[in-house]
């Protein structure tokens, strides 16, 4: 099984092609630094650019650990075996939380290597929880396809408060609930619900927005007939600024507050959407960046609903993209199904890189650093989580992650689970949740990733010298059928 599993990387390292030219030089300051012993994970991909990593003032060892709680179960569709981890510094332990299709919602321990708490709701955990500060401690938020909102203690898993989003009927399927999003004391959750009776047939997307201390609804509006997706958010002009994503490709932006949202504009994006926005986490005049099923991703300004730019790729983009800082200008980082993972210019989409990997890209990216180095982790169809160098894209190392556990699934049509990052003093840590139903938490060291990269004509060196030794071998062995059989027979008489 081990040699069967380094063949398999082996193999997909070897399917990455050159990357184009072109390189970048980082500036650090684009990641977030710890402030204090607590660090928090306030919405889906922890900040508005995605990023997806936070960092720990601990520099105690994480070790290697494979977390598995879920039975087979059934594919569903929409319902990822893991939805997307969220990691937080509680009490200055690194912890993560994620629910899935099991109905449940899992504290992971990174240093004892174990459960902390467990919370069972009565459905599928869709998207991410998020983590924030609550009348002084930390909360764990998240939906659940029973229609409540949860909030636990985080270190404890005491529970705090629950909320229904939409009153139950006879005739009502599962509520699809998007990760929350906590700022300023309130939660923001988008949720979608369908109701099949014939006289009502009510399909209808609901924006609450709930008080993170009890739960108390400040207000409740329907804002589209289709299912939406997890917002992002982030201060523009004095004003916290939601951007929402509908699954038909309506774009909307709403200044929200506890008296309630005021639309900002709208933009319909070519084709439907299964991804959140990611927005500039700074700058003045910032843009939101999104992807959709038509294969390209389209630059908004954040302020007026413009276009700035649009990028083609080969094939949909299903997941989020990621915006960071680097060396004075912002990149945008996005996997596409036409199997690369794309550098481009946030002011003007200008193509930085691209690399083309064994598989589909159908997780959102996660950028980190590895002994100050920038990286960038995907996962892939193929699966396998690689890692790249960020600055040319140049594949640095890959996981093995298991096959899905379900013997068939449609492409295109659930967003599984994207990697996330927990960089703890010199060390750094990939967290995720794969489709085989194991959530794998990967201490990266520098000194594998300072290893020679792997390229794509090694395989073929190898193979190729192998061939040679077998057929020298054979040979051999031939040669000594042949002179056996040549040799003179003594003569009885």
């Amino acid at each position: 099984m081990i040699v069967h599993r380094l063949i398999v990387t082996a193999l997909a390292l070897a399917c990455c092609e050159q990357c184009l030219p072109g390189a970048i030089t980082f500036d650090a300051s684009g990641l977030a630094t710890a402030v204090g012993a607590d660090q928090y994970w306030p919405s889906q991909r922890c900040g508005p650019g995605g990023a997806a990593c936070v960092h720990a003032a601990s520099s105690q060892p994480i070790e290697e650990w494979h977390f598995r709680s879920l039975g087979k179960g059934i594919y569903q569709k929409g319902v990822a075996v893991w939805a997307s981890p969220a990691v937080a510094v509680v009490g200055g332990r690194p912890l993560v939380f994620v629910g899935g299709c099991d109905h449940t919602m899992h504290a992971l321990d990174l240093l004892a290597k174990q459960r902390l708490w467990f919370k069972v709701t009565n459905g599928a955990i869709r998207d991410a929880a998020v983590v924030g500060e609550v009348a002084g401690r930390a909360a764990v938020i998240w939906g659940s396809s029973d229609r409540f909102v949860y909030a636990h203690d985080a270190a404890t898993g005491q529970p705090l408060w629950s909320r229904e989003l939409v009153a139950a009927t006879a005739t009502q399927g599962d509520v699809d609930v998007a990760a929350p999003l906590v700022h300023d004391g309130i939660v923001y959750v988008a949720c979608f619900v369908y109701d099949k009776a014939f006289a009502t047939n009510r399909q209808q997307a609901i924006l609450s927005a709930l008080d993170a201390a009890t739960g108390t609804v400040f207000w409740s509006q329907a804002i589209d007939t289709g299912p939406v997706n997890a917002p992002a958010g982030r201060e523009i002009d004095g004003r916290f600024v939601l951007f929402l994503a509908a699954r038909k490709g309506l774009v909307r932006a709403l200044a929200v507050s506890r008296q309630g949202p005021s639309p900002l504009w709208t933009f319909q994006m070519p084709h439907e959407v299964l991804a959140s926005p990611a927005v500039e986490p700074d700058g003045v005049a910032p843009a939101v960046f999104l992807g959709s099923k038509f294969g390209d991703l389209i630059a908004i300004d954040a302020r007026t609903g413009v276009q700035r730019w649009r990028r083609m790729t080969g094939n949909w983009v299903d997941n989020n993209a990621c915006v960071t800082r680097l060396n004075g200008e912002n990149v945008v980082f996005v996997g596409s199904y036409d199997r690369c993972v794309y550098a481009l210019r946030a002011s003007d989409g200008g193509e930085l890189w691209r690399r083309r990997l064994g598989s589909e890209v159908f997780s959102a990216p996660s950028v980190f650093q590895v002994a100050g180095q920038m990286r960038v982790a995907v996962a892939c169809l193929d699966n396998h989580l690689v890692v790249l160098d960020a600055a040319g894209g140049a594949v640095e190392t890959c996981y093995y992650v298991g096959e899905p556990q379900w013997d068939s699934i449609s492409k295109g049509e659930t967003l599984w689970s994207s990697p996330a990052v927990l960089q703890a003093g010199d060390a750094t840590v990939l967290i995720h949740g794969s489709y085989d139903g194991v959530v794998y938490v990967l201490p990266l060291r520098a000194s594998v990733l300072e290893v020679s990269p792997w390229r794509p004509w090694q395989i073929w060196v190898e193979m190729a010298a192998v061939l040679v030794l077998f057929c020298a071998a054979a040979t051999i062995v031939r040669l000594r059928q042949l002179g056996h059989r040549q040799r003179p027979v003594a003569s009885r008489y």
